[in-house]
């Protein structure tokens, strides 16, 4: 078979694969009954979790590493986002429970905008927090922290608002009821840019709730479909609300997403059972359950956080009672590049094969001494 004919089979047969629909995750479990809600750029892992003396308080998981937020005596805390190691939450003591933000073991309190709770839910890297606090009405109401102060954020025309995520350029978003002229829908998905917070719609239903929003202004959420018939997590984006399907059940929910509009959340499965969580992959709405080995009865229920680098935060349980959060990191496919490098120094070695066998028989002896006239037909002489 000709050189080249063979150098083509071969790329066929390395490189012709069908495309793999998702990658694969390797799975860390942290510690036992702890749960995540957050991850940031370099994997560091925030949420709550019980300390040695039993008490509960936020946590920031690196590497196998494990800081708790420092804590008051007889108070708890928690850590619902991360972003560079700073983490924003909120601490509950003597009936109060009053937001944070700040590294875990010097977080500071943001206060309140009307005397009341306050909880902060999404930073950005330049350490602006936003969130909700209640006013002496008892209604939330939608805040951003910056520079040492608490805004209110306003509303969509009803008296409730709460803001859950911030990206690098300021923009908020969350949900609010929207006031007389949806007399019928509990709340709607919000964009607050530039100082005017802009009606997200929903996907046909009375309810819509935006979840987080990355860098290029994509937001993911959850909205009731038309007849207020299920649950679906949408993804926001060029001014469209897209509807991401479900698992085959009556609810899913969407709680994060990446740069590159990747999409994570839970989903109930058709019959009874745990809810599964998920991946939306820009095509279709994945099961992570079907993307990681090794898990055995162990269900990742709900996915809460997902960074650039593909990794993904989710908490699971066993039908046992063993629950936790998984760190789950992409794998990337090196089969591809391994079978090129090899079949690369295959046809490099036919190619050398074919041009010695079209050269005259020599000694290695002429090959090395220029000039000399040694003879192949010594028997001291060892000749190609």
């Amino acid at each position: 078979m000709p050189l080249v004919a063979v150098l083509l089979w071969f790329l066929f047969l390395c490189c012709a694969r069908p495309a793999v629909a998702a990658p694969a995750y390797t799975a860390v479990f942290l510690p036992e009954n702890f749960q995540a809600y957050a991850i940031d750029a370099a994997g560091r892992v925030a949420g709550q979790g019980v300390d040695a003396d039993g008490l509960v308080r936020g946590f920031v998981w690196s590497g196998g590493t494990l800081d708790f937020v420092a804590t008051p005596a007889g108070a708890s805390s928690w850590a619902t986002a991360i972003d560079g190691g700073v983490v924003a939450g909120a601490l509950q003591a003597a009936g109060a429970t009053r937001g944070f933000v700040g590294p875990p073991g010097a977080v500071q309190p943001i206060g309140t905008l009307y005397g009341g709770d306050s909880v902060a839910y999404g930073i950005n890297g330049a350490g602006q927090v936003v969130g909700e606090s209640t006013d002496a009405s008892g209604n939330s109401r939608a805040f951003l922290y910056s520079g040492g102060t608490l805004t209110d954020l306003g509303s969509l025309g009803g008296a409730d608002a709460r803001a859950r995520d911030i990206n690098n350029a300021g923009a908020i978003v969350g949900g609010s009821q929207p006031g007389p002229a949806f007399p019928d829908d509990g709340a709607h998905a919000f964009l607050y840019q530039a100082g005017t917070m802009t009606d997200l719609g929903t996907l046909g239903g009375g309810f819509s709730w935006a979840n987080a929003i990355n860098d290029a202004g994509q937001v993911a959420g959850f909205s009731l479909i038309a007849g207020n018939a299920a649950w679906h997590p949408f993804l926001f984006s060029d001014g469209v609300m897209h509807d991401l399907g479900s698992l085959g059940g009556d609810w899913a929910e969407a709680h994060a997403l990446n740069g590159a509009g990747l999409v994570v959340g839970s989903a109930s499965m058709p019959g009874y059972g745990f809810a599964h969580a998920f991946l939306y992959d820009g095509a279709a709405l994945l099961d992570l359950n079907s993307l990681v080995g090794g898990l055995d009865n162990f269900v990742l229920m709900d996915a809460v956080g997902i960074n650039d680098a593909g990794q993904i935060v989710a908490n699971g349980c066993t039908e046992y009672g063993f629950c936790a959060p998984v760190l789950l990191s992409p794998v990337p496919e090196p089969a591809r590049v391994v079978e090129l490098l090899g079949g690369l120094a295959l046809l490099k070695g036919l190619a050398l094969r074919r041009t010695l066998s079209r050269l005259p028989r020599m000694c290695f002896s002429q090959l090395g001494r220029r000039g000399q006239n040694n003879s192949c037909s010594r028997p001291r002489h060892v000749c190609t």
